[in-house]
């Protein structure tokens, strides 16, 4: 269990941030068409990238895209299936230069002090959906036709969207094999309902925070930090 979670308190905001979707837990996840990827061709859509082309990571430079899982989603009018509701994600919520949505299963790579593990690790990540009411983060139904790009590559891999978001990749997997050699996983992917609980306690402290900031040179103060939910 991560360090915070021993010495967090029930933030005064929790009741006020819950979510009408039920949670659901990074996986496959999905990024919609348009998006941008960092690759050896500079900033690409997503969705014209190839099998082969290189894509930039977060760990580990250039890497190949070994596969790419393309879906065309058609939502339906009704109460909206929580697997299926895209994620909005505001420009610059998390250094991304360019609003974009995504699934809600698709993991996203944070930094947090708040996360940080016994080694001091900041990085964790978390499903998209878990995020909601970060920054002005929520779900939201951009078009009734979705176009869905995964791509993967031969390890479990974070790529960069549109400059600065951090895209969790969750690489191939034969499930009727078992390789005694496979290194440790790379990241840390929390559990929907501990990924929303750090999310509630960032959430609360950049509040805390925007709200006790002085002004500063030029007259710029909390109001410009003030955490959009």
């Amino acid at each position: 269990m991560l360090d915070w979670l021993l010495k967090r308190k029930l933030s005064p905001m929790a009741e006020a941030l819950e979510t009408e979707y039920p949670l659901v837990a990074a996986g496959q996840g999905g990024i919609l068409s348009g998006t941008h990827v960092a690759s050896n061709l500079g900033w690409r859509p997503i969705e014209a990238l190839a099998v082969g082309d290189m894509a930039l990571t977060f760990d580990h430079g250039m890497q190949p895209i070994v596969d790419i899982h393309r879906e065309t989603l058609l939502l339906t009018s009704g109460a909206p299936n929580p697997l299926t509701c895209p994620v909005y994600i505001p420009q610059d919520a998390l250094n991304n230069r360019a609003p974009l949505w995504v699934m809600p299963n698709q993991g996203i790579l944070i930094e947090s002090d708040l996360a940080c593990d016994g080694q001091g690790d900041p990085f964790v990540v978390v499903p998209a959906c878990a995020l909601e009411g970060y920054r002005g983060i929520r779900r939201a139904e951009p078009e009734t036709r979705l176009e869905i790009v995964v791509p993967r590559f031969a390890q479990d891999e974070v790529i960069y969207l549109e400059a600065g978001l951090l895209g969790f990749s969750v690489s191939p997997r034969d499930l009727l094999s078992f390789d005694t050699s496979a290194q440790p996983d790379l990241y840390r992917v929390l559990q929907p309902d501990t990924a929303r609980e750090l999310v509630i306690d960032m959430i609360t402290e950049e509040s805390v925070w925007a709200n006790t900031l002085p002004m500063g040179p030029g007259g710029h103060g909390a109001a410009e930090y003030a955490v959009m939910v």
